[in-house]
């Protein structure tokens, strides 16, 4: 006598389960990296705003009274420096904020006219 049988095997089901299992795992994985990398991303876009913002107040200020220093803003540090030079001013601004829980600075450099 032919037996026909219709269905899944009990070995069949356990190694679905386990493919299934380790794609969620891998996906679980991928997610929470790409969530470290969107916060990171955006503290740095919150540090090039606060360089551009101080480019800007710099940029407003008449060229005899540009300075150097340094602040604090949006919890980020900032430190700018002022080379002048014949028709323009050399400014670099350097900014210290937090990216995936270490400390980063970055530069940024631009030529003001006076």
């Amino acid at each position: 006598m032919i037996r026909s049988s219709s269905g899944f095997t009990l070995v069949e089901l356990m190694v679905a389960i386990m493919i299934f299992t380790f794609g969620l795992l891998a996906m679980a994985g991928t997610a929470s990296l790409l969530m470290t990398m969107i916060a990171g991303s955006q503290s740095g876009t919150m540090a090039a705003a606060v360089a551009e913002s101080r480019f800007e107040v710099i940029r407003a200020t008449a060229c005899a009274s540009r300075t150097s220093g340094s602040a604090v803003s949006r919890g980020i540090s900032e430190a700018w420096s002022r080379i002048p030079l014949a028709r323009a001013d050399d400014v670099t601004v350097s900014v210290m904020f937090v990216r995936n829980r270490r400390v980063r600075t970055e530069s940024f450099q631009s030529f003001l006219p006076c």
